[in-house]
């Protein structure tokens, strides 16, 4: 799976989204799933698990 993270109205005064980009990613690099990031894209490698079947 691959995402990217836009968000908007972050309520910064210079309009960064860096914050809410590296809290996205830091949830990612955590879950100890294979993954990426890159310049567009975040990539995310690993199993699709269902829940509550």
């Amino acid at each position: 799976m691959a995402f990217s993270v836009a968000p908007s109205g972050t309520g910064r005064a210079d309009g960064s989204v860096h914050d809410a980009v590296a809290a996205a990613v830091r949830i990612v690099r955590e879950s100890g799933l294979p993954n990426r990031t890159t310049s567009m894209f975040t990539e995310i490698e690993g199993t699709l698990a269902r829940q509550g079947s």
